[in-house]
């Protein structure tokens, strides 16, 4: 990006990320549209990412679903179709977003990708889609990520009535 700043001075700048992890869930997509509504202020792109949980590819393959390429493949071809359905929900299919599905541990990917990318920050929903035991007693993904990003983190509450 390049400020003019008159009498031919011309400032780089550089380009401002934003990282937001989406799990579909309507946290995720109040996180998206605070990203949304940011990017016309501040950054210049936004990466979406979502990461399959690669403990949950490992529960089908153990539970004899299918082979692990047939899970994996099946998986990734469905989380592309939800990213897309998500964005094209929230009014951001044409908008110039990097989109990024992975696999592995959702908190550490997301840290991991957060520093390759080098985004400036990270924008996700507080509450997602999982409620298992696994979130009461380890804390959500938001609350890991948070423990370990060395990135500020923007958490989005869910929506509450306030009456």
């Amino acid at each position: 990006m390049v400020i003019e700043k008159g009498d031919n001075e011309r400032t780089e700048t550089k380009e401002y990320k934003v990282l937001v992890a989406v799990d579909f869930s309507p946290s995720s997509a109040r996180a998206l549209r605070r990203a949304k509504s940011i990017m016309g202020r501040k950054p210049d792109r936004i990466v979406v990412m979502h990461v399959i949980d690669s403990n949950f590819v490992e529960r089908c393959i153990n539970s004899q679903i299918g082979t692990k390429k047939d899970i994996r493949k099946t998986l990734f071809l469905q989380a592309e179709k939800s990213l897309k359905d998500f964005l094209r929900a929230e009014g951001m299919e044409d908008e110039p977003l990097e989109k990024l599905i992975c696999e592995g541990i959702p908190f550490l990917e997301i840290n991991k990708k957060a520093v390759e990318t080098g985004v400036e920050m990270v924008i996700m929903g507080n509450r997602g889609n999982s409620g298992d035991m696994q979130t009461i007693f380890f804390g959500s993904t938001t609350e890991r990520v948070l423990r370990f990003m060395s990135r500020p983190v923007l958490c989005i509450p869910i929506e509450e009535d306030r009456k």
